[in-house]
């Protein structure tokens, strides 16, 4: 029996919404296991005192930026939580997604840590945060990352960075392609996988945030198309916007609700192209809810996208900030393409069966716990 001390982050990874992610497909794997006995910490809550509430309200109100992403006591409550959980558990084996729980806390045990990015990647990239945040919080990151014996990420570029600039032994940094957990139920059968590319052509894009996740681009880009005699629907799913021609907002759908998630599942059936010209993305998890229903995609090689998708066989990867009209020429060869895009849909889905889904990667996953806890 392997004792593993799973650390949650500001998500409960028995729940799978929008924000709890990988968390929960790690989870619910490893609970399948009957030779993995799992502990919970978290998650993390965030009940800050008055004094924090008055420096965070000053500091962004002056500097128009969040200084860090966790207040203080949220992280001295998860780190006395995690230590006396490795005292009255005796875990074999620690394990977390995030940074934040090992902050304060004595991680004496085997550890592994799983990060999609790091704050000095992103940093640079997407400047969310103040420079005193982001040096607070990349040395709240680099303690999770010296003290972990194997660490996972989702991109070799986000591996790159850990080596490079953390100084991580290579031979400790493993690559998975971000998996995902989609419901056998709402998975299509081969019939899907074989649909051929059609006009009016239907555009999916998933994304909350309109400027990083590239909205206005995939807007211009339907524009571009339609301009082109090419008729195109472009919906977008995760955030709300006004309806233009052939553009339409279609919302947030809480995955949590079988109904709603059933009708998100149902957009990734309806599309022949899922574009993402996300403007950073460390691993774009929609791009493996995709591939199950063998959905192709269009993006650029910001971030770790380069790694989600295999350009030329699961999809198209275009050059970092591509513009729209890029994407729309790439598009239209795609249309002239047909066999390319029956081979993109076939690759993208056996890709899914055989790396992005969790029931694989979880197993990948146990792997590593068991062979840390061996050492």
């Amino acid at each position: 029996m392997m004792k593993i001390l799973y650390l949650a982050g500001r998500w409960d990874p028995n729940e799978q919404t929008e924000f709890s992610g990988s968390d929960f497909g790690a989870y619910q794997m490893l609970k399948k296991h009957v030779d993995v006995e799992l502990a919970l910490v978290g998650p993390i809550e965030d009940q800050p005192n008055l004094v924090e509430k008055a420096v965070f309200r000053i500091y962004r109100e002056c500097f128009k930026k969040p200084i860090v992403k966790y207040y203080p006591s949220s992280l001295k409550r998860i780190g006395d939580a995690v230590n006396r959980a490795i005292e009255d558990f005796h875990p074999d084996v620690i394990f977390t997604k995030y940074s934040a729980p090992v902050v304060k806390a004595t991680i004496n045990r085997p550890f592994v840590y799983m990060c999609d990015s790091t704050v000095n990647w992103t940093k640079k990239q997407w400047p969310y945060f103040s420079k005193l945040g982001f040096a607070i919080m990349e040395k709240w990151e680099s303690k999770a990352i010296q003290e972990c014996d194997q660490l996972i990420t989702f991109s070799q570029a986000s591996a790159d960075n850990i080596v490079n600039h953390y100084k991580k032994d290579p031979a400790k940094v493993n690559v998975f392609p971000i998996p995902t957990h989609i419901p056998s139920d709402v998975l299509t059968g081969e019939n899907s996988i074989q649909k051929e590319i059609e006009l009016p052509l239907k555009l999916l894009l998933v994304g909350k945030r309109y400027h990083l996740r590239g909205i206005d681009v995939a807007i211009e880009a339907t524009k571009i198309l339609n301009e082109n005699n090419c008729p195109t629907n472009l919906a977008i799913i995760g955030i709300t916007g006004e309806n233009q021609d052939f553009v339409e907002f279609k919302g947030v759908y809480n995955k949590e609700d079988p109904e709603q998630m059933k009708v998100y599942f149902e957009f990734f059936q309806w599309a022949d192209l899922l574009i993402h010209p996300s403007r950073f993305h460390a691993a774009g998890i929609v791009i493996s809810e995709a591939a199950g229903f063998g959905l192709p995609t269009i993006t650029n090689a910001a971030g770790g996208l380069s790694t989600s998708v295999q350009h030329g066989k699961t999809g198209l990867v275009l050059p970092e900030s591509s513009p729209a009209h890029v994407y729309a020429e790439a598009i239209l060869e795609l249309i002239e393409n047909k066999q390319q895009y029956k081979n993109f849909r076939l690759a993208a889905k056996e890709r899914f069966d055989t790396e992005l889904n969790w029931e694989v990667a979880g197993q990948r996953l146990y792997e590593i716990l068991k062979k840390v806890h061996q050492i």
